[in-house]
């Protein structure tokens, strides 16, 4: 970080001392400032990236275009997309891939990116989508699980998108505050087997 300060202020300095000679005319000092702010702008968000200890790159994936229609979009897409986000660190109340996910925003991250209209909250997904038997979950789809601290067997306190499940070993990508501390696979054992409320779909092509 602070050789991008001493880099930008080495900039500057370089900008006006060009400018004062009064040797480029005002549209070239005009194109040579704008090509400075842009070079500034990229060099503070790969620093910023670079500071989290995050792959910039991953939040540059290109975004599905606004008139998209989401029943187009397959597991496939959507699982690939996630997975560029493995490895961001838990944050909560976060759906800031710069910043880090709790685990509703990780899924609503994901699903805005294909223009889906999803909730924030974890527990508003009980009521999104068509349920699924957990046998019949397929990969895009979403699933549920009751809060580490409380003891309601229905009362929605995490979320995940199913990864894989083949002959009933299911896995799910999520965002945890557990030992992995972030975006990362994790198979269904015992104690998410206590914790599993419902599958939702939203993925058209799922049905």
């Amino acid at each position: 970080m602070q050789r991008f300060f001493k880099r930008s202020r080495r900039l500057f300095s370089n900008f006006f001392a060009i400018s004062q000679q009064n040797s480029l005319s005002s549209w070239r000092l005009m194109k040579r400032l704008y090509s400075l702010l842009s070079l500034l702008l990229l060099f503070a968000t790969l620093a910023t990236a670079v500071h989290a200890n995050k792959n910039p790159l991953a939040y540059y994936k290109k975004v599905v275009p606004l008139n998209a229609a989401t029943d187009s979009v397959s597991s496939e897409s959507l699982l690939s997309f996630a997975q560029t986000l493995l490895g961001i660190p838990y944050r909560a109340a976060s759906s800031n891939p710069l910043l880090g996910f709790d685990c509703s925003g990780f899924v609503s991250y994901v699903f805005k990116n294909f223009n889906f209209k999803v909730p924030r909250s974890s527990g508003d997904f009980k009521n999104a989508g068509e349920k699924i038997n957990i046998k019949d979950a397929k990969p895009g789809d979403v699933i549920l699980f009751t809060g580490t601290k409380t003891h309601h067997p229905h009362s929605i306190g995490h979320v995940g998108i199913v990864f894989s499940n083949i002959d009933g070993l299911l896995k799910f990508i999520h965002s945890t505050s557990g030992k992995e501390n972030g975006v990362t696979i994790t198979a269904m054992d015992n104690t998410y087997k206590r914790r599993f409320v419902q599958v939702v779909r939203l993925l058209k092509q799922n049905l």
